[in-house]
């Protein structure tokens, strides 16, 4: 039960200060400081006006100092990335003691009644600027948090949504239809059983993969309008100019110091890699197989 409470309490929390925020932060509880000082205690400092912007401005720089001096000294890029709510509540808190050591030492001297001691002073002070701050603080980093998970888990969801369509994107067939230059035939690709194409003068032979055999079909269309047609998919390539392949249906590669070879699945014809064509061919083949 304890240990399930600390672990309530140490939930990862976004490290959320910086110099626009911090001067946010700053501003807006001077304001407060100042209207809580002028309209709401008793009238035991003299030159209340005064003393009242004095708590003011120095509850703005006292946030300052905290928020933007510590920080810089103390905290490591490796604290801010594993923040949780325990160290935004501490640090929180800490900012309300810099505002009460800031407030007792400035203002001690408006004062009236100087007989009271420094450090009675001190504990007053902070008990009065806890008290007003630390259940504000509570609420404000609960509320916040609620918030900010609610808008990660938006984006959670949308994510996942996209990677879901591209998960379906993938696992399903990828089938094509291609024109050819003849007005009454369409070419009727699918991309998971195609192997690779040759160009054969006007024509291009597209060999596709069954079950225990290889299809073979000539197609009245230019190797390049092909390959055009497949640029959105990095795994059909030309490997020579007569050429283009499906490197997810290569069998085995075979090479000497002369030239690269390909084979495939049911296939005895072997399929050249250019010189100039290598290094394309390698850096996609290393993407599916390495």
């Amino acid at each position: 039960m304890k240990s399930k409470f600390f672990k309530n309490l140490s939930i990862p929390y976004p490290y959320l200060f910086h110099t626009k925020r911090n001067l946010i932060i700053a501003s807006t509880l001077s304001i407060v400081i100042f209207l809580i000082n002028y309209y709401f205690t008793q009238n035991t400092i003299t030159d209340k006006p005064y003393a009242c912007l004095t708590a003011s401005v120095v509850t703005f720089l006292s946030i300052l100092f905290f928020t933007e001096f510590i920080p810089k000294v103390f905290f490591t890029a490796e604290i801010k990335e594993n923040w949780n709510t325990v160290r935004e509540f501490f640090f929180t808190v800490g900012i309300l003691i810099s505002i009460t050591i800031f407030q007792n030492s400035f203002l001690y001297p408006f004062k009236s009644g100087i007989k009271s001691n420094f450090f009675l002073s001190l504990i007053n002070t902070f008990s009065y600027v806890i008290l007003i701050g630390t259940i504000p603080i509570l609420i404000i980093i609960w509320i916040n948090y609620v918030i900010i998970l609610k808008e990660n888990l938006r984006s959670v969801k949308a994510y996942n949504k996209e990677l879901e369509k591209e998960l379906k994107q993938k696992d399903k067939e990828v089938v094509l239809s291609i024109k050819t230059n003849n007005v009454n035939e369409t070419l009727i690709l699918d991309l998971t059983t195609f192997l690779f194409a040759k160009s054969e003068g006007n024509y291009v032979d597209v060999y596709t993969k069954n079950l225990n055999s290889v299809d073979i079909k000539p197609y009245r269309i230019s190797i390049q309008k092909l390959l055009n047609s497949l640029s959105d998919y990095s795994f059909v390539l030309s490997t020579h100019r007569s050429y283009i392949i499906n490197i997810k249906n290569i069998r085995r590669t075979s090479g000497n110091a002369r030239n690269y070879k390909i084979s495939f699945p049911d296939v005895s014809h072997e399929v050249p890699v250019s010189r100039s064509k290598f290094k394309l061919f390698k850096e996609e083949f290393d993407k599916y197989y390495k």
